[in-house]
């Protein structure tokens, strides 16, 4: 039987950090924000989970450079864990989505040209798939 890993994300951005490497090569790690509301008696609760994406491909990271704080995005992606033993001898692990694919409504129109531009990685192998 088969397996499907695959996430899809709509939030708001809460931060963006830019990693570069030799050979003109970023790693782009932004943090998500969903939310949902129910209501619990009398009251509205409002819960928001963080998640943490990377965008690691070499086109769609560097489209992903313009994504800033307060944006609109969808992604889509897969879920990855990583393991590592710490200082202290500690195992440790964290999960992230790997993007290969996002979409984005600029809160600030001037800050890029993507406002409501979409870009997937499985189209980046030419420049006529480059939707923008």
């Amino acid at each position: 039987m088969s397996s499907i890993n695959r996430v899809s994300l709509l939030g708001n951005v809460g931060s963006v950090e830019i990693k570069e490497f030799g050979n003109e090569r970023k790693l782009v790690q932004v943090s998500i924000a969903t939310s949902e509301s129910y209501k619990k008696g009398e009251e509205w609760i409002e819960k928001t989970e963080w998640h943490k994406c990377i965008f690691g491909i070499p086109n769609l990271a560097e489209r992903a450079t313009k994504i800033q704080k307060g944006d609109k995005i969808y992604a889509e992606g897969a879920i990855q864990t990583n393991s590592w033993t710490d200082k202290e001898g500690k195992e440790r692990s964290n999960k992230e989505i790997n993007c290969t694919m996002f979409k984005t409504h600029l809160k600030n129109k001037n800050s890029a040209d993507m406002s409501d531009a979409e870009f997937d990685a499985k189209k980046s192998n030419s420049d006529e798939a480059m939707p923008f």
